[in-house]
């Protein structure tokens, strides 16, 4: 007898970074420490992801990735 368990969100969140980070583990947990279960941090990280080019290795590009998302999410802040 096998039950059908369904992904969260949170966890889909968390599989989507590890597959655009070609499952390098160690750049995976630095976007997931970053984004958390965040939906807004992780569809800029995604964004910012794709933009970065100047960066060819990948933990690398992660980092700058969450450099330019950090920078991108204070156009988000509204609380002055």
């Amino acid at each position: 007898m096998s039950g059908t368990v369904e992904i969260t969100p949170a966890q889909t969140i968390r599989l989507r970074l590890l597959e655009m980070v070609n499952y390098d583990t160690a750049a995976a947990a630095k976007a997931i420490e970053f984004v958390g279960d965040d939906v807004l941090k992780n569809a800029i990280f995604q964004q910012q992801f794709s933009r970065v080019y100047t960066e060819s290795e990948i933990v690398a590009k992660t980092v700058k990735a969450i450099q330019e998302s950090k920078e991108a999410l204070a156009l988000f802040d509204t609380e002055a």
